[in-house]
């Protein structure tokens, strides 16, 4: 069987495969999910777990098969040295950008 879990940092899903099988038709067991509100379960939270021993097969744009929860992983955020040097890459950014706005507007 396919399982896809999302790749948060790089866009698209990774593909894993296990040894079970499953014939056309049969249904999958329904996940046990909690609801956080009166909505019902964020997407994040829905999907299937990745069974132990399932192997990476490949990666693409879509999902194939079961897609598993959502790996939280890499959404830690920016902290520590990662947030300092974004913010300096956003700084030189928006100074490049100040100055061909204002390299344009004087050179008219």
């Amino acid at each position: 069987m396919i399982y896809s879990k999302w790749l948060p940092d790089k866009g698209g899903y990774a593909y894993y495969e296990t040894s079970e099988r499953r014939g056309l038709g049969d249904d999958l067991p329904t996940p046990r999910m909690t609801a956080a509100s009166d909505l019902g379960v964020a997407s994040t939270d829905a999907g299937r777990a990745l069974p132990l021993g399932a192997k990476l097969v490949g990666c693409g744009a879509v999902a194939k098969g079961c897609v598993t929860v959502l790996d939280r992983s890499g959404l830690n955020g920016l902290g520590g040295e990662s947030a300092s040097s974004v913010m300096l890459a956003c700084a030189a950014v928006a100074s490049a950008v100040a100055g061909v706005v204002l390299a344009r507007k004087f050179m008219r």
